[in-house]
């Protein structure tokens, strides 16, 4: 099968959405497919767009996103159906909505994305301020987009009801298929047996992963560890991504390291050592989409404790791989089940390994791309 894979950016990059679209592509190939890159597309914006931009912030505090704009939109999608002409496709799949939004051509288009602009809109904080004109842009892009796939798959549940429901998307063409780990190598089960097995006694480490310290619950993870100390447990807290705002005191059991890239030798094997040495990952998130870094963290055989936001619950069974809560749990519940669990050394053990027989059998990338390549055999 000839694949034809679209993004507006270089989909080659790794260090472009945080390595999905590369590892996306790569599995792909991997399954003896033959991918084309359409990527790296030009932007186009309507006349003194950037003015009006700037005059509606700081008029009305509304913001005009270039992202969903039907002018960009269209020019995306047809700079796609000039490079058709020169490629030989079966099929075209696009991991974005905008270049294929305005797409006409002879072969299936696939999305497959992580969610619909209708679902983010309040959902994350950059969503809150859009104008009326991009509300209305970003959902016709939408539509567009969606009438014309053959499949619109989604990486969770959730994304794909709000296809159902915001848009009215045919129900045989929405499905869903969890996007994989961005992980080069995993353990293999034995070695995770033995890391497992091996993991310190008598003191709980937690592992928060994350860019945005309060979209990801950074201040709900401190409030946590700190619970824990009150109710007699030693604990360790490993803050990666992001640092604690300047007015909070930060405890001695709290270790800050700042951002890691995992796009450095040294940067992976210390993210990977930080994955092999903690009980937890802990990112209970206010908003979130999918979460690939749980994906990440069941392939080294934790658990997760998180929340039963967005996408997460598709990753995250609860008792199974780990703990969804919800946004208003408090930090003594949490702390209630992190101790039961930690009493219990055999079913947290139990927790682990089935937390990478999850990756094993679905949480990963040649899995994902596998279901998806036979989805796709079906509508060429």
């Amino acid at each position: 099968m000839r694949l034809a894979y679209a993004t507006t950016f270089n989909s080659q990059d790794v260090k472009k959405w945080s390595g999905t679209p590369y590892y996306m592509s790569q599995a792909f190939s991997q399954q003896n497919m033959e991918v084309s890159h359409i990527s790296s597309l030009k932007r186009k914006l309507p006349p003194f767009f950037k003015l009006k931009q700037v005059c509606k912030k700081y008029l009305t505090g509304e913001r005009d996103s270039p992202r969903f704009n039907t002018v960009a939109a269209a020019y995306y999608s047809k700079q796609v159906q000039q490079h058709l002409v020169d490629l030989t496709a079966d099929i075209i799949l696009a991991p974005q909505i905008n270049p294929i939004a305005y797409l006409d051509c002879k072969q299936p288009i696939v999305l497959w994305t992580d969610s619909l602009y209708a679902a983010l809109l309040g959902f994350y904080h950059a969503f809150a301020y859009h104008s009326p004109s991009s509300v209305k842009q970003g959902n016709s892009i939408t539509l567009e987009c969606l009438s014309r796939c053959r499949l619109a798959i989604f990486s969770s549940d959730w994304a794909a009801q709000s296809a159902l429901q915001f848009y009215g998307t045919q129900r045989e063409k929405v499905k869903v298929v969890p996007f994989g780990a961005n992980i080069k190598h995993a353990p293999s089960f034995t070695e995770i047996r033995d890391i497992v097995k091996h993991r310190q006694q008598g003191i709980i480490k937690l592992l928060f992963l994350g860019k945005d310290w309060y979209r990801k619950g950074g201040d709900k993870v401190l409030a946590v560890a700190e619970a824990l100390r009150q109710a007699g447990q030693a604990v360790e807290l490993t803050l990666v991504g992001c640092y604690p705002p300047k007015n909070i005191a930060i405890p001695a059991y709290v270790k800050c390291l700042g951002f890691i890239s995992k796009r450095t030798p040294e940067g992976e094997r210390k993210i990977s050592q930080l994955l092999r040495d903690s009980h937890f990952l802990f990112v209970p998130s206010r908003a979130e989409a999918y979460g690939i870094v749980f994906c990440e963290a069941n392939a080294w055989g934790i658990p997760c404790l998180t929340t039963y936001v967005g996408g997460i619950s598709t990753i995250v069974k609860d008792n199974l791989n780990g703990m969804t809560f919800s946004l208003d749990a408090s930090a003594k519940e949490y702390c209630d089940y992190i101790i039961n669990l930690m009493q219990h050394r055999i079913r947290y053990e139990e927790m682990a390994l089935a937390a990478f027989n999850e990756y094993e059998t679905r949480l990963n990338w040649q899995v994902a791309t596998k279901t998806v390549k036979k989805l796709m055999k079906e509508v060429i």
